[in-house]
């Protein structure tokens, strides 16, 4: 009997775009970056099915938030400034729509795929809290041995289903006196017009050397995001001000065709001082 193609695979074969994407991320690519990618498809084809989304939405949700974010880049480029800074009423997207960009950029960028080789380079320690779940899909990647917290406002059902040992809060995070072992904060900050603010309370949030693994973003004019850190070495001072030392960092620059805007992300691994 013929094997039925994937989600991920039917996608591959109806666009050039996702293609040609696909081939780019994935040349040379280490293999770690192929189990990332393996456990992203299988993640993609359980949210569709789970959700009601055949082939033909998923590639027409896609395709508009790609057209939306290469607007907001050749905007960014006259103009440098985010989308948010030139106007505060930015049509949302469907969290279903934001969810599915999440899943499939893993596939098809180099960025998004290292972050999360990354977050498996970097298991928890003790009791893990990750505030913003997106679409579930990183959990997958953090693997705690006895579950952990995850806060988010809105949650899908599908990540419930795919990692029960998590309990899910959809609610803004706010600390309590649960102490944590490690905390994740993974492309969060840049949504936050203060994101020290939660930098303090994850400090807050942990336990004596405990460790917050941590993402930011510079020069990545997506339409949500709040804060650019144009400075890795401001943001290291003030991380070092509030009280935590830098243990691990990778500079993950993201590549599009045909224009430079130095975007970027880093990724950190900071220790809770005592």
């Amino acid at each position: 009997m013929e094997r039925q193609a994937t989600l991920f695979e039917a996608l591959l074969s109806a666009s050039r775009k996702l293609e040609l994407d696909y081939e780019q991320a994935t040349m040379d690519a280490p293999a770690r970056a192929g189990a990332v990618r393996q456990a992203a498809a299988k993640y993609l084809e359980g949210y569709a099915s789970f959700n009601g989304i055949d082939k033909e939405a998923a590639l027409t949700s896609y395709m508009g938030t790609i057209r939306r974010y290469v607007l907001d880049i050749r905007q960014f480029v006259e103009t440098g400034k985010y989308p948010l800074e030139i106007n505060r009423d930015q049509f949302e997207i469907s969290r279903s729509d934001y969810d599915l960009f999440l899943i499939l950029t893993i596939l098809v960028t180099r960025h998004r795929c290292a972050i999360m080789e990354e977050l498996m380079n970097f298991p928890p320690q003790g009791t893990p809290l990750v505030i913003g779940v997106g679409s579930g899909v990183e959990l997958g990647f953090i693997r705690p041995l006895a579950g952990g917290d995850a806060y988010d406002l809105y949650i899908n059902p599908f990540a419930r289903e795919a990692h029960p040992q998590w309990q899910f809060h959809e609610k803004l995070y706010r600390p309590a006196r649960q102490l944590y072992g490690t905390i994740y904060a993974i492309e969060l900050l840049e949504h936050l017009p203060d994101p020290y603010a939660l930098v303090e309370d994850c400090h807050k949030s942990l336990a004596d050397s405990g460790r917050l693994v941590a993402t930011t973003a510079t020069n990545v004019p997506q339409f949500d995001h709040r804060y650019n850190f144009v400075s890795d070495e401001e943001f290291e001072r003030r991380m070092s001000r509030l009280g935590f030392e830098l243990e691990h960092k990778r500079a993950i620059p993201h590549d599009y065709a045909n224009t430079s805007i130095g975007a970027r992300n880093a990724f950190y691994v900071f220790k809770k001082m005592t």
